[in-house]
């Protein structure tokens, strides 16, 4: 077994941690001081090319001039960390989603001296999930569509399923499937192993 001193295993955190995530540190003000490969390569820059600049440069100008991240630096520079997701722009005007976490690093008085942020690149996952919401949407405007508890009570039902029986959502919120079903098939077997 190999024994660390703490600084070293802290270190050794710290590069497993660069490994893994795309990292940025900032000044207080959001100024760039540095960034390793992973956040140049999600990002699609040289350190050069933003090092010394504000971190503005990653978001849309509309966001840049709003309440909104005004508020969003201010909480930062009070040690308050930030983590969502949040959507940027890359290289080029590039819209890119990511994961992160930014945190404020306290001196030893407590006071925050600058922010490191950890992130993970998951574009391609929320493009995913829109696809998909797209295709749900789809299905929702030509199909009828009811949902079910796994005791069969009805949870919800959209506007084609309940037009094309001529129902209102209230006739049948929580009420159970057995309703849509004839009497002789609701008695039997078949039905109940349904």
């Amino acid at each position: 077994m190999q024994f660390f001193k703490p600084s070293q295993e802290l270190s050794a955190k710290l590069d497993a941690l660069s490994k893994s995530q795309a990292v940025i540190e900032f000044n207080l003000d959001g100024t760039i001081i540095t960034a390793n490969q992973n956040f140049l390569g999600a990002m699609g820059y040289r350190l050069d090319e933003i090092q010394g600049k504000h971190h503005s440069v990653f978001v849309d100008p509309e966001f840049r001039e709003s309440a909104e991240y005004k508020e969003f630096w201010e909480a930062l520079g009070r040690g308050e960390f930030q983590s969502r997701e949040f959507q940027r722009v890359a290289k080029g005007g590039r819209s890119i989603w990511i994961q992160a976490s930014y945190n404020p690093l306290l001196d030893g008085h407590g006071k925050p001296f600058k922010v490191v942020k950890f992130a993970s690149d998951i574009t391609e996952q929320k493009l995913r999930n829109a696809d998909y919401e797209g295709q749900i949407n789809a299905i929702q405007k030509s199909q009828a569509v009811i949902e079910f508890n796994l005791d069969g009570t009805v949870i919800v039902a959209n506007d084609n399923f309940l037009k094309t029986l001529g129902y209102r959502l209230d006739e049948i919120q929580g009420k159970h499937h057995s309703m849509f079903v004839e009497s002789d098939y609701r008695d039997s077997i078949g039905y109940r192993e349904f």
